[in-house]
């Protein structure tokens, strides 16, 4: 086998078995790897219907067939499972060097099931795996652990660690590599705190790859990676992170505000920016392994309310979700809420959102003085944010810390008084920093039919509609009109296919903009050797996507679910998408019909799952419906 290694880690926690498999190459080929290759097993093996946090429950962690190659973009991997915090499919997308490392140690993936008995370590040495206890970093901060970790094993050995969040199984709690990079959405720290595993660490003593054509590759990589780094968005990421084009969103509308009630707050734009972000605090630039753009921050608040030492630095998401989401515009405390989140292991996506839900549901009287235990939720307060709630998240401590605890969509829930309104999710899944009234109308739809729930990189539907990309080998040639559904539908159907191909590949979104469709070909082939053209390619994401929604079906998900929250879909009330409707269900149609599902069910019809191959999938959705 070519680029990937075949060979996956199997452990049973409960009773601390260890066992290495063998994969056979049919699966690549038809799920790529990543998130593709592990929607593909957890159908296989997995206990579908286990409670995401009981010892039952499946979590895989798999990389994808580019790990390891020093290219700008290939240093990802995803983890996956049934998510705690939406009860549907879900994976997540993490940069950084874990995927590298494991890979060189001669693996593809990593499965987990059972709970340890105590608290875990699972240490990956070469090809040697077993279990050690976790006990003297139970309880402690992702930090304090990361250090610990690197003096114990040594600094070149690679780590995934949750803090006291996932330990307390918050339902959107991370898993942190090096304790800068995040595994962030959809609550997979809460599922490792479940089975009791603190860390996965892992070292290599060899960094050989065993490639289908390494001169093809090396020819192309040469190619890609002074692209990719002279490339302009590259260049302004490098010097001003992935907020540097906060000021854009600002003006048009792409940047939500108090929970989504504004889409334009002018002072935003001389505040929270990615250069106010390199002028004010940070120390320097760095990056996920070999990649050129490094567009990561470290920063260091020397003085005030909000002081904080040299450390990881917040990206855009972070920047918006814990700043102008809650009404702030403190750009030193969305730092110190940043880290205090990295440190304590919590999605700073859903904790912010969750925050800001709770704020306009107390201004509103749904959220009272007494839920609150006398602590006001006022927008922009920012000290509360630090010193009460997000430790209180953390923690579940508390009725408003556990309430909190439960995301945005839960807690309305719980609530009830039409709180739920003023949520913004799809399918349990809190919608990150970009609003589609106003960055895209096709976002909308993009949101409502990703698998996962609302999610900005699960397509590049956001790059596709500012006119980053162009694909004419594959029908994308559109230049497309943000702010309308003009062939929003069509470019959907690409969009879901490149998505998938992307988190399969655990390929960096921002370094495959500089990648043309016969360049990803080649990459499969001269790496991985799976000897496919355009049309292969583009079949094998559509495959996956299929396959994870079908996975969701299985737990009651239909086309119904399909949806955003009222709010999403309000007309925005200000700024330059001010009145302007979205023609979601409309897209929704056009796109049900041209992927072929089934506009109830929400799946593929069984002929579509034929045509892809997918014969005994057919058999098990729709022959037993």
């Amino acid at each position: 086998m070519y680029g990937n290694t075949g060979k996956i880690i199997v452990v049973d926690l409960t009773a601390g078995r260890i066992d290495v498999e063998t994969l056979p190459q049919t699966d690549y080929l038809s799920y790529i790897g990543g998130s593709g290759l592990a929607a593909r097993l957890f159908w296989e093996r997995g206990n579908i219907q286990a409670d995401p946090l009981s010892a039952e429950a499946m979590l895989l962690f798999m990389n994808g067939p580019f790990a390891g190659l020093k290219l700008s973009g290939a240093s990802r991997s995803s983890v996956a499972g049934r998510s705690p915090l939406t009860g549907n499919w879900g994976d997540s997308s993490c940069g950084g060097y874990f995927a590298p490392e494991l890979r060189y140690a001669g693996f593809d993936g990593i499965i987990l099931t059972g709970k340890a008995e105590k608290p875990s370590l699972l240490v990956i040495e070469d090809s040697a795996v077993r279990i050690e206890s976790a006990e003297a970093y139970w309880g402690k901060g992702i930090e304090s652990v990361n250090r610990s970790l690197k003096e114990k094993f040594g600094k070149t050995w690679r780590n995934l660690v949750i803090g006291p969040a996932g330990e307390n199984q918050v339902k959107y709690a991370l898993i942190l590599n090096e304790a800068h990079h995040a595994f962030g959405r959809a609550g997979f720290g809460a599922v490792m705190g479940s089975k009791n595993l603190k860390a996965i660490v892992v070292k290599a003593s060899s960094k050989t790859l065993n490639l289908a054509d390494p001169e093809g590759f090396e020819a192309l990589r040469k190619e890609l990676n002074p692209r990719i780094k002279e490339a302009l968005a590259s260049d302004v990421m490098h010097v001003n992170g992935t907020a540097a084009n906060l000021e854009g969103g600002v003006y048009s509308g792409d940047v939500p505000i108090k929970n989504f009630t504004s889409n334009f707050w002018q002072e935003m734009a001389e505040n929270l920016t990615g250069s106010v972000l390199t002028e004010k605090y940070l120390t320097h630039a760095s990056a996920c392994a070999y990649c050129a753009i490094a567009c990561k921050r470290n920063v260091a608040v020397k003085e005030g309310p909000f002081a904080i030492p040299d450390g990881s630095g917040p990206e855009y998401e972070t920047i918006i979700s814990l700043g102008s989401l809650i009404g702030s515009m403190d750009l030193a405390a969305v730092c110190k809420a940043g880290r205090l989140c990295n440190d304590l292991g919590l999605d700073t996506i859903t904790t912010g959102a969750t925050i800001a839900w709770a704020m306009e549901a107390y201004e509103k009287g749904d959220i009272t003085p007494n839920d609150t235990e006398g602590t006001p939720l006022v927008w922009g307060d920012m000290e509360t944010v630090i010193d009460v709630l997000i430790p209180a998240i953390a923690a579940k401590s508390g009725s408003l810390g556990s309430l909190l605890a439960e995301g945005s969509a839960s807690a309305a829930r719980r609530i009830g008084k039409d709180s739920s309104d003023y949520t913004a999710h799809s399918k349990g899944l809190e919608a990150p920093a970009h609003d589609p009234r106003g960055g895209g109308h096709g976002l909308a739809l993009a949101y409502a039919v990703s698998p996962r729930g609302a999610c900005h990189v699960a397509t590049p539907m956001l790059f596709m509609e500012m006119g980053a990309c162009f694909y004419p080998e594959i029908g994308f040639e559109y230049e497309l009109e943000p702010k309308t559904d003009l062939n929003k539908a069509e470019t959907a159907v690409i969009a879901v296919a490149l998505g998938s191909i992307e988190n399969s590949a655990c390929f960096c979104q921002f370094a495959d903009r500089e990648i043309t469709i016969p360049e990803w070909v080649e990459l499969f082939n001269t790496v991985a050797g799976y000897n496919w053209d355009i049309a292969a390619m583009m079949l094998a994401g559509k495959r996956v996507f299929y396959l994870k929604r079908l996975i969701n079906y299985l737990y009651g998900r239909t086309a119904a679910d399909d949806a955003l929250t009222p709010r999403m879909l309000e007309p925005a009330r200000d700024g330059e998408p001010e009145g302007i409707e979205i023609n979601f269900d409309g897209m929704k149609e056009a796109f049900y019909r041209l992927m072929g599902m089934d506009p109830v069910k929400g799946i593929p019809v069984k002929s579509a799952l034929i045509a892809c191959g997918m014969v005994e999938e057919a058999e098990r959705v729709w022959d037993k419906s």
